[in-house]
This record gives C-alpha cells, sequence and structure tokens, in this order.
C-alpha cells in the first residue's frame, strides 16, 4: 500500500514540475506574425482571417493572442500591434503561393 501511495505521489510530482518547467518557457514573439489591428476587426476575425495559417481552434487562437499581448479581454482598438499564433516563415510561404 505505501509503495502505491509513492508511486502516485511521484507521479503527481513529475507532472506538476514538467507544467512548471513548460510554462517557463516563453513564446519567443519574433518568430510570429504582427499585425496592426484596422478599425472594425476582432479577434475572432483575424482568427478566421488566418484560419489556414494556424492549427488552433478560435477559442484557442484567441486565448492565445490574449495571454502572449497581455489584454485583459477580447476588447481590441485600431492601431493596436499584436502578435498572433501564425509562424512568420507560414506566412511568407503564404504570401509566394498567392503572387
Amino acid at each position: 500500500m505505501k509503495v502505491t501511495h509513492y508511486l502516485v505521489f511521484s507521479c503527481l510530482v513529475f507532472m506538476l514540475l514538467s507544467g512548471f518547467v513548460y510554462a517557463s518557457h516563453p513564446i519567443q514573439k519574433e518568430k510570429y506574425l504582427k499585425i496592426t489591428v484596422e478599425s472594425g476587426d476582432t479577434l475572432w476575425g483575424i482568427a478566421n482571417e488566418y484560419r489556414s495559417s494556424h492549427q488552433l481552434s478560435t477559442k484557442e487562437f484567441i486565448e492565445w493572442v490574449m495571454n502572449v499581448n497581455h489584454l485583459p479581454n477580447e476588447k481590441i482598438a485600431a492601431g493596436e500591434k499584436l502578435v498572433i499564433p501564425v509562424l512568420k516563415s507560414k506566412a511568407e510561404k503564404k504570401l509566394v503561393v498567392s503572387k
């Protein structure tokens, strides 16, 4: 019985520490596309506009943008600069293909 408790406790501690290690690696913003918000833009609209360039659901996209850009809510304003979860390399390939 003690061995089982020890194993369960060890697994939980390992998972907790793994979470801290994962969370301590900040996102490298320079790898991602930076956009300027235009009048009428919403996070939902931006998520849909770039849907083919990311693998996230709309909700995940919005949460990522809010976390990385330290937004208190989903409201964005024209002229604001936002980092979005689209790798610059993917965006550049898309531009080359569309030309």
